[in-house]
């Protein structure tokens, strides 16, 4: 297993642990459970990287958003973990029902 290949298992690890979650087997690579980590109702796509880039997609965004709607209408998390830093990129909808929740 390549050192990158662990710091991103350990990344899900550490966000499993955070949400109350467990970490989807094979990184979300088979037929079911798609993203990386998920809880009673969110469902995490972890990207790391230690390059100072990073290119975010329409199609990444659109992808995990999809699998995790198919995962009992979970809502979509994408995570990023760039510059020793962890990053959530979440839909302007997402963002604003936290924001009235938290009202």
């Amino acid at each position: 297993m390549s050192k990158l290949h662990r710091a991103s298992r350990r990344q899900e690890d550490q966000q499993a642990a955070k949400i109350g979650g467990s970490r989807n087997a094979a990184s979300g690579a088979l037929d079911f459970r798609k993203n990386d980590v998920r809880n009673e109702t969110e469902s995490w796509e972890l990207k790391y990287t230690t390059a100072k880039q990073y290119t975010l997609r329409l199609a990444d965004l659109l992808e995990a958003e999809k699998q995790a709607l198919l995962d009992n209408g979970r809502l979509m998390r994408f995570g990023l973990r760039m510059g020793d830093r962890d990053w959530v990129i979440l839909s302007q909808e997402d963002y604003d029902m936290l924001k009235e929740e938290a009202l």
